[in-house]
């Protein structure tokens, strides 16, 4: 390896963990260098794996947590300082941009790009790597009372928490969760918080279901074999539930989410899909179906979600089923791919 270099991993194709050098991270005027010392693989970058897709090198490992080890002398622009153990999290809205002059900050189109890599100050690489030059206005502190393990989850977590804010959720309300990843295991986990009365967990992989049930889940259900819509309704003695978290990212349960709900129900797509999805819109129609989707998260979603983890009231050592390091990420991108009752494999940058 180059003097002064790191190696990163990157997804780089169909199939592909590629170990690239970078240069090694440096502090400059709004960025921080932090150590990483834990990253989780995402769905997203499964996603990437799987496919081949172009993927934006910025977001390749954008679940960790870190210490930061230097910063610009002279930067008195965050509270954050050298020595902080500090976890990704996205900026406040710009109130700059088209959406926050409208009045949306929650839209903000700044921050988004943020969270999405492809804001002009994004990193050059993710988290797959044993240090990053991050934005300090992205970066929050991690509670000490907290593991790095369990900190390295936080960022998953907070897409639950935003997914299940984003509904208006009531207490005593029925919510059937499809899917049962780290984000429908968590989701699950935010709407029991929020106050759900009766949850439901779809998921065709027995021990994700055992750990859903773990979770607060009430009624489990193994779609392969079950009828999901007749289950439920006799459960809950009417036709759907109030809300249902669509978790998966399958095409196909986009529509077995409206099937599932109560006419005058909310549906919440979480999972991104893996291609078009085909839906009967007559259904939709009579149902009256309330739609909402989330994609990422807000600011203010960070230190909720950490509060929720730091009392227990969402748990994410259950989740954490393996640990590689840089050189074991092909293996482990397969792992997921291919054996179920894998749900959450984090990196540690400082082992082989």
């Amino acid at each position: 390896m180059t003097t002064n270099a790191i190696q990163v991993a990157l997804v780089t194709g169909k199939n592909a963990i590629t170990l690239e050098e970078f240069p090694t991270p440096s502090p400059s005027p709004g960025k921080a260098v932090v150590d990483i010392a834990y990253c989780g693989i995402c769905g997203t970058d499964l996603h990437a794996f799987l496919s081949g897709d172009p993927y934006n090198p910025s977001i390749c490992g954008h679940e960790w947590v870190g210490n930061v080890s230097a910063m610009a002398s002279d930067d008195n622009s965050h509270s954050i300082r050298e020595g902080d153990r500090v976890a990704i999290g996205v900026a406040t809205a710009c109130g700059n941009c088209p959406s926050c002059k409208r009045g949306d900050a929650s839209h903000c189109d700044t921050a988004f790009a943020g969270a999405t890599g492809m804001h002009p100050n994004s990193a050059a690489h993710g988290g797959f790597a044993p240090s990053i030059a991050f934005a300090l206005d992205r970066l929050y502190k991690v509670a000490p009372s907290l593991s790095d393990t369990q900190a390295a989850i936080l960022e998953p977590v907070t897409v639950a928490v935003h997914a299940v804010r984003r509904t208006g959720i009531r207490l005593g309300d029925s919510v059937v969760i499809i899917g049962g990843g780290p984000i429908g295991l968590l989701t699950l986990q935010a709407a029991k918080a929020a106050g759900a009365g009766h949850l439901t967990l779809i998921e065709p992989e027995p021990l994700r279901r055992q750990l859903g049930e773990s979770l607060g889940a009430n009624l489990l259900i193994d779609p392969r074999s079950e009828d999901s819509a007749a289950v439920i309704n006799n459960a809950l003695g009417q036709t759907g539930a109030d809300i249902v978290f669509e978790c998966a990212g399958i095409a196909a349960t986009i529509q077995t989410s409206v099937d599932l709900v109560r006419r005058g129900g909310m549906v919440s797509l979480v999972g991104v899909p893996n291609g078009n999805s085909e839906i009967s819109g007559a259904l939709w129609l009579v149902k009256e179906v309330n739609l909402t989707s989330s994609i990422a998260y807000l600011n203010e979603d960070f230190e909720i979600a950490q509060g929720l983890v730091v009392d227990g009231r969402i748990q994410t050592d259950p989740l954490h089923t393996k640990t590689v390091g840089l050189s074991g990420m092909q293996e482990a991108f397969a792992e997921l791919a291919t054996k179920p009752a894998q749900v959450k494999i984090l990196v540690d940058p400082r082992i082989d």
